[in-house]
């Protein structure tokens, strides 16, 4: 087709030129409902926690240890200007220590009662969720973990961390 003269059909001519070169779009109509979580390992175990429950990923501070208390309280930290209490996810769901290393992080809770931070082994940053990929738990084994998502071609274990905080089995931190 030569190019056009006219104003107008020129104008259908870079519409036509336009829509040959163009890239598909998708075929439907349907956008997938889904939610934003953090994938993060502890305890040999990867989990999920929802990203609007984490108030920061943040390298493990210094903390002072308080005596008297149970395994898995590391202590307490000043993080972004409060008092925090740090607790070791591994040693409370599976009595194994985290491991320490350059890829541990801590996960500040945004708790309104009280500041707590849990210590993770790793973080693999933040995932899209579709809420189609999660089902309720069968056998609730860990505290605070109800459902769990479809990631990476397994089931992961969604924490939520306001149920992890309320449980009795947190709350009563003292030796």
């Amino acid at each position: 087709m030569t190019m056009p003269t006219n104003a107008f059909d020129y104008l259908l001519w870079i519409q036509d030129k336009a829509a040959a070169h163009a890239v598909g779009m998708p075929k439907t109509d349907q956008v997938e409902v889904t939610w934003q979580a953090v994938l993060f390992r502890t305890g040999g175990q990867q989990m999920l926690v929802p990203l609007i429950q984490v108030r920061a990923i943040l390298p493990p501070p210094h903390q002072v240890h308080i005596p008297g208390t149970k395994p898995w309280v590391i202590g307490l930290a000043n993080m972004r200007g409060e008092l925090t209490g740090i607790y070791d996810l591994s040693r409370f769901y599976f009595q194994v220590p985290a491991e320490q290393t350059r890829h541990s992080v801590v996960l500040l809770a945004k708790n309104p009662r009280f500041g707590a931070a849990f210590l993770v082994d790793r973080s693999y940053g933040i995932r899209q969720i579709p809420f189609s990929a999660e089902r309720p738990i069968q056998e609730t084994r860990l505290i605070g973990v109800l459902r769990e998502a479809w990631v990476e071609d397994e089931w992961v274990p969604i924490l939520n961390l306001d149920a992890l905080t309320e449980s009795d089995q947190f709350m009563n931190a003292v030796a």
